[in-house]
């Protein structure tokens, strides 16, 4: 069995024991007079870090003096990039916090019982415990009886375990969590288009390029608008890149779109076949996951094996960016609240009466945004926080992997500018052209023949798809 990925966080009752797993890193963090501010541990992107931040011989450097929270946030916890998180010094001005990075790319559970947290409820608990807490009855409910899904919120599988979530810390002295971002006297919802394109284009590409020239790196590649994006700000660099695929030639639209973009632009392209894991191994996967969540993934695992480049990039966090959840409804989306009942239901989640009453407790500290910038917290935190993010203990085992998408000012870029300016396509087109427009000439999720009328109606015959299509078109 691959030893789990993550970090521990323990309370030894005489200070904090931190263990990280194989691959990740510490850096302590300084002010300009030497002062100890925290550590940021993990994955960092040394070529790519926030004005007034330095590193050298191990050390990142704060320039001038931090004079609060709002402050470290901003300029630190922001501008640090990679896989991380970040944990400030106990004692200082700052509170004993812990931050993760926008995306929670290293995933985190805590209980505050125990005084521990890990990266799933397997990395907390002991055998005992994790049998003794467990939920049977929520996980039949919200996962087993969906098909696959997740459970979502800051809900476990498991009694006492919770799950932070993105934009939210981790209050090390009581273990508590609490929202930091947004916030309510800095978010707007008017930015143009034309000024978040910009935005997005050029820290997207400053990550994508840092990790190119640090890592022998590979980009998941497929014929969607966020990997695309993604491989267009690839292209100063796209000689040192690999591009890959899953699946067959010919299989479907994206190994047939793949392999025509790559012939095309002469990308290092390959496909990798899938290999399916068998039970054992699908059964080891849920138990690194805490039972917290059950996907394709469950069974494709093993399929990373055959990917030995260092890192992996992916086009996660770019639903926000084209209005995923409200894509139907541009016009009218924040007309309205949000409630908790909407939220699950674009989320196309059952609506549990524990996963409502959870909802509306993470609704209440947002609830005065537009409805609109809620759902694009709703797909963060409430879907990648507590469905992709809670993979990581298993997916990242395997194969490290980043996400240009999840920086916060990539996030904030794409959720102020207003529904009908954003539309479904607009802003990504607009990032797109500026940054390679010979890339978005291939068409996008379409073979751009007969074959597109198809792919559309084959969705309506499978169950799952077509349950969740309703929850979400009769939210």
């Amino acid at each position: 069995m691959v030893a789990p990925f993550g970090i521990r966080v323990f309370d030894t009752g005489a200070g904090l024991s931190i263990d990280a797993s194989e691959g990740l890193s510490r850096w302590p963090i300084r002010n300009a007079g030497g002062d100890l501010l925290g550590h940021a541990h993990g994955l960092l992107l040394t070529g790519f870090i926030g004005d007034g931040l330095s590193l050298a011989d191990g050390i990142i450097t704060v320039a001038g003096s931090i004079t609060g929270a709002t402050e470290f946030e901003t300029r630190v916890v922001d501008g640090l990039h990679g896989l991380l998180i970040v944990i400030t010094e106990p004692g200082g001005a700052f509170g004993n916090r812990l931050y993760p990075d926008a995306g929670g790319s290293i995933p985190m559970v805590f209980s505050a019982e125990l005084r521990r947290a890990g990266g799933s409820a397997d990395q907390i608990l002991s055998d005992a415990q994790y049998q003794e807490h467990f939920l049977p009855d929520r996980v039949e409910r919200m996962i087993v009886r969906e098909g696959s899904g997740w459970i979502t919120g800051t809900l476990t599988a498991h009694r006492g375990v919770e799950r932070l979530l993105p934009n939210h810390y981790l209050d090390l002295d009581d273990f508590s969590a609490h929202r930091f971002w947004p916030r309510r006297d800095e978010f707007r919802l008017d930015m143009p288009l034309a000024t978040a394109a910009g935005i997005a284009a050029r820290d997207i590409r400053g990550f994508v390029v840092a990790c190119a020239r640090q890592f022998d790196t590979v980009l998941t590649l497929t014929a969607g608008f966020d990997s695309r994006i993604i491989a267009a700000a690839a292209e100063p660099v796209r000689d040192r890149i690999g591009f890959v695929t899953v699946g067959e030639p010919a299989q479907g639209i994206d190994q047939v779109m793949t392999a025509r973009m790559a012939q095309g632009l002469g990308l290092k392209h390959r496909l990798i076949p899938l290999i399916p894991a068998p039970l054992a191994e699908q059964q080891a996967w849920d138990r690194h996951v805490g039972h917290a969540v059950r996907e394709s993934n469950r069974v494709m695992h093993p399929s990373l094996r055959q990917i030995g480049e260092q890192v992996m990039l992916t086009g996660m966090y770019g639903e926000t960016g084209r209005a995923r959840l409200y894509r139907q409804d541009l016009a009218t989306i924040n007309d309205a609240p949000a409630t908790a009942e909407f939220v699950l239901s674009r989320l196309t989640l059952p609506l549990d009466a524990e996963q409502v009453e959870n909802v509306r407790a993470w609704l209440a500290p947002i609830a005065w945004m537009p409805r609109s910038a809620i759902l694009d917290l709703a797909f963060n935190e409430l879907k990648f926080g507590s469905w992709a993010m809670a993979q990581g203990p298993i997916q990242k085992a395997i194969k490290l992997s980043l996400m240009p998408f999840a920086q916060r000012s990539v996030q904030n870029a794409f959720m102020s500018v207003p529904p009908l300016e954003k539309g479904t396509t607009a802003l990504f087109q607009t990032i797109g052209e500026a940054l390679w427009p010979a890339i978005m000439a291939f068409p996008v999720n379409r073979y751009g023949d007969y074959r597109d009328r198809f792919t559309r109606v084959s969705k309506l015959f499978k169950r799952e798809s077509l349950v969740r299509y309703l929850r979400d078109r009769f939210a």
